[in-house]
């Protein structure tokens, strides 16, 4: 019960693999993937991407904008800016404005 699920960016393919589910920040709203899902064409807005496989959530990216296709059990993610959300880490700071700093800058992302 799996599919393949590629997400390309300019500089490498960041992932490829068989997964059972992917839930997609859409424009219009989130959306799941699963096998054997009608083929089509749609535009990403900044969100999470969620990627299960085995019935566990296994890995999350942060997708700023990019287009996914699925067609016959293949879905393809291409997108400029993308990061595993374990690249990155969000530090504590008891400077005031450095925390709203940092506050504005997420702000930016999830938007």
């Amino acid at each position: 019960m799996s599919f393949n699920l590629e997400i390309i960016s300019p500089q490498q393919t960041i992932f490829n693999d068989e997964i059972d589910l992917c839930i997609l920040p859409g424009i219009e709203g989130d959306f799941g993937i699963l096998k054997n899902h009608m083929p089509f064409l749609t535009t990403l807005r900044t969100g999470i991407a969620y990627i299960y496989q085995n019935k566990k959530m296994v890995e999350t990216f942060l997708v700023n904008g990019g287009i996914v296709e699925v067609s016959e059990n293949k879905c393809t993610l291409l997108s400029e800016d993308i990061l595993k959300t374990s690249d990155f880490k969000v530090e504590k700071t008891d400077d005031k404005k450095e925390a709203e700093k940092m506050r504005i800058s997420k702000k930016l992302y999830y938007s």
